[in-house]
């Protein structure tokens, strides 16, 4: 088997916070198992005190399947049920190979793109957040992972030349990232962008019509979105904020690029879950970039606390990397492309 994959530099050194993570993907996510695992979980031999809370861990999905077939339920407090002083209790007694498999990987994902095995991380976990601030280049190389693709892509070799130009675009520093984002855009869908970003509308309250539209769903955005509503009704507070954010993080402009092609990695794009709609890649885009300029300089504003960026950015990409982010964006605004404004 080859065992040979292509990598973010930083994917070797990841390693889970578990116990020190802020936020941890343990509370408030829907985890589902499959028929396998549950079976195997809820029969294994193990502790009086795991076997326990194994028997009342799992809840039945609306629609039930193999690869559904139960959820991971919560406590009274949205941790999920195994967890203990944020420490997994099957992890700790069993090892990882107990683990339901999306907890095992989150937040690696493997892809067989044309048998090119990439293997990335998704920007919703904090500690990738932190790993791409520390770098300084989102470089890629080749490792050796005993992994097997969990996804598996066919594309045509015109496809494969549109992905090297848009990666090479997003790494060009000789522009900014703006225009990198504009010449992306303008490669997957030009008529359709140039109709969208001569539109004369407010881009700042563009952008938290569409926040409060994503936000119902998640706590964080939904507090920060209603924050915002407030503060940037004058546009005057969100320049001024403008200014402290980027006099407080003069390299932000780099840390953006990075974190857009990370998540580009993770999601394939322009070809996000097969669909080959380019007109909602590149709102997508649009909406990702405008979206994490807007809530960071919100929610670092008097807060001398990097966590709050990172915080910010990982809770964004919650919903940019694990809903159906791209085709809703298509649906809730016309004006995508005037999030690059922001």
């Amino acid at each position: 088997m080859n065992k040979n994959w292509l990598a973010p530099g930083y994917f070797p050194d990841f390693r889970c916070k578990a116990d020190k993570c802020r936020h941890t993907c343990c509370r408030k996510w829907r985890i589902p198992v499959s028929r396998e695992e549950y079976n195997r979980l809820i029969t294994m031999e193990c502790s009086e005190s795991l076997n326990e809370c194994i028997q009342n861990t799992f809840v039945m999905p609306d629609v039930v399947t193999d690869n559904h077939y139960r959820y991971i339920s919560f406590n009274w407090l949205g941790d999920c049920r195994i967890l203990k002083d944020g420490l997994c209790q099957l992890y700790i007694e069993k090892g990882e190979s107990f683990l339901p498999k999306i907890c095992c990987l989150y937040p690696r994902s493997f892809k067989n793109i044309n048998n090119i095995k990439i293997a990335s991380c998704s920007n919703s976990c904090e500690k990738v957040i932190e790993m791409i601030y520390e770098n300084e280049c989102l470089s890629i190389k080749e490792i050796e992972l005993e992994y097997q693709a969990e996804l598996y892509y066919e594309i045509s070799q015109e496809d494969t030349c549109q992905i090297k130009q848009i990666q090479d675009i997003i790494r060009n520093r000789d522009i900014s990232l703006v225009q990198s984002l504009i010449e992306i855009c303008l490669l997957v869908n030009k008529e359709e962008f140039n109709n969208d970003f001569k539109e004369d509308i407010d881009p700042i309250k563009n952008g938290l019509n569409l926040l409060n539209k994503i936000a119902d769903n998640n706590d964080y955005l939904k507090n920060l979105s209603d924050r915002l509503t407030i503060r940037y009704a004058d546009s005057i507070n969100y320049l001024n904020d403008q200014r402290e954010f980027e006099e407080k993080y003069p390299d932000w402009m780099n840390f953006f690029e990075r974190v857009i092609n990370n998540s580009m990695i993770y999601e394939f794009f322009p070809f996000v879950d097969k669909r080959f709609d380019k007109t909602e890649a590149y709102k997508g885009l649009c909406c990702s970039y405008g979206l994490m300029r807007l809530t960071c300089i919100g929610a670092t504003h008097n807060s001398n606390d990097i966590n709050d960026l990172f915080d910010t950015i990982s809770f964004l990409y919650h919903v940019i990397e694990h809903t159906a982010f791209y085709y809703n964006v298509s649906i809730f605004t016309n004006n995508a492309a005037l999030m690059l404004k922001l």
